[in-house]
């Protein structure tokens, strides 16, 4: 019997952010599939019953994966159980792999982008140490799970990796099709923003403390409400993300624009929403907000960037696309998309379904 274990070395539970949930979602889905338990920091907190057992036994630090304690915490947890997968979150406990041959254990990294590139571009100076560390991983690793092509094709050519070891395991979503319009949520929406009946309701939701969506937003004041401003269309965007009270005072002080701070769930108004924009033009890994979006049935209109991961037959139908830095036409899109009601392909609920996606994963590496 295949029996699973997740090592997860930060916080992901309760799941908040993108990442959080893609870890969450993940080994809820897998634990209703196999035998699971997931290895975790001390800071983990559900308020439910899980699907797989929770053991919070790793410590709240990043200097755990340097830390001999901690390894041989890891190491003699494995030598109590009989696990015969084990899968790490991001490579940074890719060490393990090097005693993956007693237990006999298939040691899987669960890549959620190429991690020196990510920090590579923030002008971290640590990140030729990030590649060596990856690059163990993944000599190391059984399996390798991305989360798009590009991710899987890059690191294949960087870190000559054998192909056939890798495989795409995409952010899932909960729906199995489209639902139809709460009109009533939709008005009580529009009625606590106070918009005005000819107004549209864009979106945009982000971690605001990460610099590529900080950037994003910087561009939407400067560039995308003045553009749209002058083509004569009228909206008010809504910002979703974690601020300081001042700066969302600040915020809502500017024209076109509802700052309303960090929103639990984004559900209701991705639905209210005509538009949900992605201007991000830099960072890794799939925006998760744009499936989020788009399993909603919102029309998402983004960056080419932005849409890295996402299928081609969403674009003109859900997906509405400019070249980076290209904001006439980004704005353009905008226009577009928020005078078109599609429903979202019946497709990209059965490709994204985190049931089929797990599904297809233990099919992948033969534990199915």
């Amino acid at each position: 019997m295949n029996n699973f274990l997740s090592i997860v070395w930060y916080k992901v539970l309760p799941p908040e952010y993108g990442g959080q949930k893609g870890i969450a979602h993940f080994n809820d889905w897998l634990g209703q599939k196999a035998a699971l338990t997931c290895l975790c920091s001390q800071d983990n907190q559900s308020d439910r019953v899980l699907s797989y057992k929770l053991r919070k036994e790793l410590p709240v630090s990043r200097l755990q994966f340097w830390n001999p304690f901690v390894r041989n915490k890891i190491l003699s947890f494995i030598r109590q159980q009989s696990f015969t997968h084990i899968i790490i979150e991001h490579p940074y406990h890719g060490w393990l792999g090097k005693y993956k041959q007693k237990p006999g254990f298939r040691f899987i990294v669960h890549a959620h982008n190429i991690e020196h590139l990510r920090m590579k571009a923030r002008g971290k100076l640590w990140w030729r140490l990030i590649k060596r560390t990856e690059q163990k991983a993944f000599v190391l690793a059984d399996h390798i799970l991305f989360k798009t092509d590009a991710d899987k094709i890059q690191a294949i050519r960087l870190f000559n990796i054998t192909p056939g070891k890798c495989f795409v395991v995409p952010y899932g979503i909960q729906e199995r099709g489209q639902r139809a319009v709460n009109t009533t949520i939709k008005e009580q929406l529009r009625k606590k923003y106070n918009f005005a009946d000819d107004e549209k309701m864009l979106l945009f939701a982000a971690t605001l403390a990460y610099e590529p969506n900080a950037g994003a937003l910087a561009t939407i004041i400067s560039t995308i409400i003045p553009l749209l401003q002058k083509k004569g269309f009228r909206f008010r965007v809504i910002i979703c993300g974690s601020l300081p009270p001042k700066k969302i005072t600040e915020l809502n002080a500017l024209p076109c624009i509802t700052a309303a701070g960090f929103v639990p769930s984004l559900d209701d108004l991705m639905q209210a929403a005509d538009v949900f924009i992605n201007p991000v033009v830099s960072g890794s890994g799939i925006q998760t907000k744009n499936i989020e979006a788009i399993a909603s049935g919102c029309n998402v209109v983004a960056t080419h960037f932005a849409a890295t991961g996402l299928p081609v037959y969403l674009l003109n139908e859900k997906l509405f696309l400019s070249a980076n830095n290209d904001w006439d036409l980004f704005t353009s899109n905008i226009i577009t998309a928020s005078a078109l009601k599609k429903n979202t392909p019946q497709l990209f609920y059965e490709e994204y379904n985190w049931e089929n996606v797990i599904a297809r994963l233990l099919s992948a590496i033969g534990a199915g």
